[in-house]
């Protein structure tokens, strides 16, 4: 299911970016991540610990520095669109609350838990 429906469908479809950042080799990773911790915003940090180099895949933008693009990109993508539309997280879409901006944080629903399961082994 996680192949067709990442190679199967165009999740840049509607986008507001003139470019085109493929994300989708990341997805198990961010899963996995996403997963452990349920934090949008350690999902980034992950990222650009992981994949320093992502950042250099966004050309220069007057309104955005390339991590609050690769954010955007991430969340709209990954999580609203793929996550959220197979019902595996809910997130709430306020980032501010009384003028402070808010943690940002996913509700991991019962199915993802289901479905998919990680595990690190330690060779002996």
């Amino acid at each position: 299911m996680l192949e067709a429906a990442v190679t199967g469908y165009n999740w840049a479809y509607m986008d507001r970016w003139d470019y085109d950042v493929d994300l989708r080799t990341f997805w198990l990773f961010m899963l996995w991540r996403l997963q452990g911790h349920a934090s949008v915003d350690q999902l980034m940090d992950d990222m650009l610990t992981a994949f320093p180099d992502l950042l250099s895949m966004f050309p220069p933008d007057d309104y955005a520095p390339p991590q609050a693009l690769l954010e955007s990109m991430i969340e709209a993508r990954f999580i609203d669109r793929f996550l959220g539309y197979w019902g595996f997280v809910v997130m709430d879409p306020k980032h501010f609350a009384s003028g402070a901006q808010t943690p940002r944080v996913v509700e991991i629903q019962p199915l993802l838990k289901q479905t998919f399961e990680f595990s690190i082994e330690n060779p002996v």
